[in-house]
């Protein structure tokens, strides 16, 4: 059985993350899943275009991720039961659960709220980093008790 490594968020620090896993891990023995609320790779450093009126070419994250292995999950993330190991998901398909064995939360726009920090205080592992010039906050989570995330 593939060990089932999810990806919350695919913004710098989950993009990088799940690539370099990919280039690193085989893919017999690990399946990557990124999930991400939209189709897009959302370009922060250029946002400053955006709101001067210039167009921007959206980069597709299928795009991104063809040829890695790595999936793509649109939906957003409604919660994290590490106890049970899976993540509730809402879609156009009206979601469901995916399984894991090793969970990256990525998320953009981190703001600890309540849920976030019980979430945060039981991981395992805590990463702040710059990714591509980009604050990002990645951590890995560990302990068993569950999360509803906003």
């Amino acid at each position: 059985m593939k060990h089932r490594i999810v990806v919350l968020g695919a913004g710098y620090a989950g993009v990088y993350v799940a690539g370099n896993l990919a280039r690193r891990l085989s893919a017999a023995d690990v399946q990557i899943t990124v999930v991400n609320a939209v189709p897009d790779f959302v370009e922060r450093l250029r946002l400053h275009q955006v709101a001067a009126g210039r167009s921007v070419a959206a980069l597709r994250l299928d795009a991104v991720f063809a040829g890695t292995g790595i999936r793509l999950r649109v939906a957003r993330v409604s919660a994290v039961d590490p106890e049970r190991q899976v993540v509730a998901v809402a879609d156009a398909e009206g979601g469901g659960e995916l399984g894991y064995d090793t969970l990256v939360y990525a998320r953009a726009g981190f703001k600890p709220t309540p849920a976030k920090r019980r979430l945060a205080g039981g991981t395992s592992a805590v990463h702040y980093a710059r990714v591509n010039g980009a604050p990002a906050l990645v951590f890995v989570v560990g302990d068993r008790a569950s999360a509803t995330l906003r």
